[in-house]
């Protein structure tokens, strides 16, 4: 097009957005062309050409972030128009300046309708394009019927363009295209190979909504791919010399659908999903995607062997690839060749390490979760070391807290021992203690206290290896709130089993008085410290007076269980023996023995009833006595109750007449004399 047909002021607009030096400028230029647009848009009996034309400078105007609002009622008159090119215009701006709940979408209706019915395919094509775009919930019913008679259309274009508007409904409302599924699994026969791969699209939809509906359509799904891979379509869908790559991939995505745990519908997929990969394999990017399709495609079917071990061998070209993108693609398939089979993945665990030293961050951390799927008893140090490097490396908030997790499980599931776990442990609380969910250190103190359980001495040496380590950790000056916490309930509970020179229990006592002082962030590790000194001196009889004045100290700390814990250590003290019983040595994992009748109180109860006191009377014992004496019923029930009723809610005031004010006015003023 020469653009003779378009105005001076219209070149001039566009000359002059495209030579403007700051967005102040332009927006300078586009307030005037939008007073210019306004005037002439008042103008009367406009010309179809010069409408089109404003609408195209208005279009510029809403691009450049300017309200051009006022031009939407002449973009959906110019879809009135029966010149075919401003009807295009019309229906172009309409789609771009319109959205699916605005309020113009009323006017559209109607015209949308008739040009759906038009026997010019152009007219057809333009309508199909704005309900794309367009449709609503409250416009399917009146234009769902028309758009499916249009699946039947002579014309190639328009039958394309009507199943992209079935599938925008079936994401609104996909029981009105269900109840046509009939219809839209001809369009799958379609001779023309576009509007066969445009119905792909919706029927995989419907297949991941309802895959059992769809298994009969695996022998289909299986034939065209077979075609498309033979070169049986126009040479127009080739791309790279690979046919139809888009097709490809959107028919085995819809196959890994069908053929998940169905061992019938995944045997006819084997042989076309081998042919697939032979062909594919052309050493161009197109046909790795496909190869990668497949991939993904093999591990979510039903397995077979033969398969799977060409999936891997094709995954482990693309590992060893210097291209950054083939390298991600390859560690991408072999994490999901792992969830199948893991020992597939086992010769390629060196090549998946030296991923992690790639710069790509994208690829790192893909080659991180990777590892954390392949890690088992023989390989879970080499894999934990990788994760804690990257764990103190890293500055990543999520990534972090990734790791932590990751960490985490694969030594609780893969310790080869327990001190492995234990430093483990102490590693990742002393990196990211912040990140550690509680339950991980609970399972470490567990683990302390209840040992393997199949050889005492064993879990006793245990016991001596973590209250070492925990000693030797606790001399560091800054230490995470989760870590010390482990420390304090290990100390407190073992720490006459600790075997370093030049420690004894006042020692350790002081170590933990020290790290009292300490600032920490949660409010409660201070409990866990006071605790711990509490079962040493209960224990061990001991006599720190360092001890002793920092408990008393924390006698007015606004920590309520911290002041509860201090006033207890008071009480306890005054009875040694009681606090040894009250505070045992290694009995956290023994069962406490609860007497729910209480029988420790009956000689407290019998000497209060020989005092003179009331004995206790159960609900039956104190109906019964009012029926016999008759006492009031508020003196029987004195269990107290929830009163459910509802407050009663305000009236309105209502609003007095001008007498009444008056007569008001002479009360207050009777009131203030007698005051």
């Amino acid at each position: 097009m020469s653009g003779g047909h378009l105005s001076k002021e219209f070149f001039e607009l566009v000359k002059s957005i495209g030579e403007s030096r700051s967005k102040q400028e332009e927006d300078k230029i586009i307030v005037g062309e939008i007073a210019i647009l306004k005037q002439h848009l008042s103008a009367p009996n406009i010309s179809a050409k010069k409408m089109k034309e404003y609408m195209i400078r208005a279009v510029y105007a809403e691009m450049l972030g300017h309200d051009a609002s006022f031009a939407y009622i002449h973009a959906v008159k110019l879809t009135h128009e029966k010149n075919l090119f401003a009807k295009r215009i019309g229906y172009l701006t309409c789609n771009l300046f319109l959205h699916k709940d605005h309020e113009l979408m009323l006017l559209l209706i109607n015209t949308m309708q008739r040009d759906l019915q038009s026997a010019n395919h152009i007219e057809v094509c333009s309508a199909l394009a704005s309900v794309c775009r367009l449709v609503n919930l409250e416009m399917i019913p009146a234009i769902s019927p028309l758009v499916f008679k249009l699946l039947s259309h002579p014309q190639e274009a328009v039958r394309k363009k009507a199943i992209v508007a079935v599938h925008k409904f079936f994401k609104i409302v996909p029981e009105a295209v269900l109840d046509q599924k009939d219809q839209i699994r001809k369009v799958l026969c379609d001779p023309d190979p576009s509007v066969m791969g445009a119905s792909l699209h919706v029927l995989c939809e419907i297949a991941k909504a309802h895959p059992a509906s769809s298994k009969d359509l695996v022998p289909s799904f299986v034939s065209i791919l077979k075609q498309i891979t033979e070169h049986r379509l126009p040479r127009d869908f080739d791309y790279h010399r690979m046919p139809a790559p888009w097709l490809q991939v959107k028919l085995l995505s819809i196959l890994s659908i069908l053929g998940t745990a169905d061992k019938a519908a995944s045997e006819h997929m084997y042989e076309i999903l081998q042919e697939c990969m032979r062909r594919a394999d052309s050493g161009v990017n197109v046909g790795y995607a496909i190869i990668y399709e497949c991939v993904k495609c093999i591990t979510r079917i039903f397995p077979d062997h033969g398969l799977l071990e060409l999936a891997a061998s094709n995954i482990s070209r693309f590992i060893s690839s210097e291209n950054h993108n083939l390298r991600y693609l390859g560690v991408t398939g072999l994490a999901q060749i792992v969830q199948v089979n893991p020992a597939y993945a086992a010769e390629h665990q060196m090549v998946v390490v030296d991923c992690l030293e790639d710069p790509d961050e994208t690829l790192k951390r893909k080659t991180l979760d990777l590892l954390f799927r392949m890690t088992n008893p023989q390989n879970v140090v080499v894999v934990v070391d990788k994760l804690t490097f990257h764990l103190r490396t890293s500055v990543d908030s999520h990534l972090r807290r990734d790791l932590v997790q990751k960490i985490t499980s694969l030594a609780e599931r893969f310790a080869p021992d327990n001190e492995w776990y234990v430093n483990t442990m102490n590693t990742v609380f002393e990196l990211s203690g912040e990140l550690v969910p509680a339950e991980t250190a609970y399972n470490l103190m567990r683990l302390v206290a209840e040992g393997a359980g199949e050889d005492e001495s064993a879990d006793t040496a245990f016991r001596v290896f973590a209250v070492n380590t925990y000693l030797k950790l606790l001399e560091k000056p800054t230490l995470s709130d989760i870590l010390v916490q482990v420390i304090a309930w290990v100390l407190g509970e073992y720490a006459r089993l600790a075997t370093i020179d030049g420690y004894t229990i006042e020692d350790i006592a002081d170590l933990l008085s020290e790290c009292i002082e300490r600032p920490f962030e949660d409010p409660s590790t201070r409990g866990y410290l006071v605790t711990a000194l509490l079962k040493l001196i209960g224990q061990h009889g001991l006599k720190s007076t360092t001890a002793e004045d920092i408990i008393r100290s924390y006698r007015s700390s606004r920590m309520t269980d911290l002041q509860q814990r201090c006033y207890e250590f008071e009480q306890l003290r005054q009875s040694p023996a009681l606090m040894r019983k009250v505070l045992p040595y290694d009995a956290s994992c023994e069962d406490i023995a609860v007497n729910k009748d209480l029988t420790f109180l009956e000689s407290f109860v019998r000497q209060k009833l020989d005092e003179g006191a009331k004995p206790y009377q159960n609900a039956s014992e104190r109906a019964a006595r009012a029926q016999t004496q008759n006492v009031p019923k508020a003196e029987v029930e004195t269990k107290p109750s929830l009163n459910f009723m509802p407050y009663i809610g305000p009236t309105k005031p209502q609003q007095l007449p001008a007498d009444n004010s008056i007569q008001m006015e002479d009360k207050s003023e009777v009131l203030r004399e007698h005051i």
